[in-house]
Parts: structure tokens; sequence; C-alpha cells
């Protein structure tokens, strides 16, 4: 079918294409829209060129306009929800499984998916790659662990929406689990709140004895944090190459998140 772009676009052809999906992804990171001048800012593209692209995505559904500002259409809302009705990554496990066993080789480290449980009084690991080395945290699939002393349920009072999160760090029993477990509740919201603006945690030995944690968020498409991703090994290995695992966790966590459909702003 013709989408109604101008010749002049259609002679640029694969230009064309990535031109398109470029717009596609930038409104679906924008559900407020972004004006004309905005998208030209962002794209280096003439505002002549993308007019033109933007009304043949409108002529077919898959943008609108209202007063200044350009929207995803309900047709591409409609092929989001087809393509992900047909894909087999819409699981959650099976999407993050292939980003656990890249970070696990790459860092030599063990790699886990952990989830809020249902009642929200733990963490529970669903997936996990373990390292290869001998000396290795080594998780159980299924394992239950405390929220407020480990990497990944940091994660989850940082970035889930209230009430629960200050409920939690009201009310929820600290129990320590090592002699380096945070229980004072004024030194929690201090670290959450660093959480929150670093968008990772780390714990070192307060879950389990002498065992370094990493966490970062895993969100969907609405945005919203259904997940952590978890790196764990021995403080001794962690600790010298904090700022790399740290760092290598967040990329994993996006991989995923943006194979769930995210799209940051």
């Amino acid at each position: 079918m013709d989408g109604g772009f101008p010749t002049a676009e259609k002679r640029l052809g694969p230009r064309s294409v990535a031109r398109v999906l470029d717009l596609v992804a930038r409104l679906a990171a924008a559900p407020e829209g972004l004006t004309l001048a905005s998208l030209a800012a962002a794209t280096g593209a003439p505002k002549t060129s993308l007019l033109g692209l933007l009304r043949g995505l409108a002529a077919e559904g898959y943008a609108l306009q209202q007063e200044t500002r350009w929207r995803l259409g309900p047709e591409a809302v409609g092929l989001a929800r087809a393509i992900l009705a047909t894909s087999g990554d819409a699981d959650l496990a099976s999407t993050a499984r292939p980003a656990l066993e890249r970070l696990a080789s790459a860092m030599g480290e063990t790699a886990m998916l952990a989830v809020l449980a249902p009642d929200r009084r733990a963490m529970v690991y669903v997936d996990k790659v373990e390292s290869r080395t001998a000396l290795r945290f080594a998780a159980t699939v299924g394992d239950a662990r405390p929220i407020h002393c480990t990497a990944s349920g940091r994660v989850m009072l940082a970035f889930l929406p209230p009430p629960w999160p200050a409920e939690f760090l009201r009310t929820a029993r600290l129990t320590a689990h090592s002699p380096t477990s945070v229980t004072d509740r004024r030194a929690l919201r201090r670290i959450v709140a660093e959480t929150r603006e670093t968008g990772f945690a780390v714990t070192l030995g307060e879950a389990t004895e002498g065992v370094a944690g990493i966490a970062a968020p895993i969100r969907d498409a609405r945005g919203a944090v259904v997940a952590a991703l978890v790196l764990a090994g021995p403080i001794a290995r962690v600790e010298p190459r904090l700022a790399l695992l740290s760092r290598r966790v967040r990329e994993a966590a996006g991989d995923v998140s943006r194979r769930l459909g995210h799209r940051s702003s």
C-alpha cells in the first residue's frame, strides 16, 4: 500500500525507512506528543522532509496531529499489540534469558532475574545463569530473599510507585541477615534515594556474608518496573570492578526493558 510519502522521500530508499522508524520510536517514547520543531532538532532532519513523512504516517493511521503536536495513531498501537501477541519473547523470563547469559559470560559472575513476591514481602529469583568459576554465588530459582538488604529489593523500593515503598520503609521489620545488614530506617531511606538517582543498587555482604550484589530495574512497555536484573559474586572480585559491573548491569537491564517494549523518553 502506498503510504502517501513524497516522491523525493521514496527515492531515498533505506534512508527514508530508517527515518520513519526513528520517528515512530520517538513518538512512542513521548505520549504527550512532539512538535515538528522538536523532532527536527532531535533528528537533525529538515522540517519539510519530516513533515512529509509524518503526513504519510498520518494518512495510514500510524500518526496523528493534535494542534502543534504529533502522536502515535491507532494503527501503530494496534500493530504493537499484534507483535506482542505473536511474539514468543513476550514472556519476561524468556526475554531476559539472553541478557543473563551474555552478562554472566562476559563478567564471570552469576546473573539472575528477580521479581517481587506476590505478597510483597520478599524478592524471588525466577531465572539464573551461574558463573563458571569455582568460587561463585550459587543461586536457586525460587529462592526468596529479603527486600531491605538485597540489591534487587532496593531497586523495587526505589522505583515502584507509591504507596508500597513508603509503607514498607515505615513498617517492615528490618532483620539483620549479616553483620553488615542495614537495619536503620533512616539509613535505608537514604540508600533507596541514592538508588533512585543512580539507577542501580549495590549491597556488600548484607544478605549473605562475603557476597556482593548489583541490580538494576527492568521496565515493561508502559514504563512500569516488573523485575530486577542482578549480578552477584564474591566481594573480593566484585568490589574492585564495581564501576564496570554496575554499568554492564544497567546496560543489560536496559536491553531487556527495550525487548519488553520500553522506550525511554
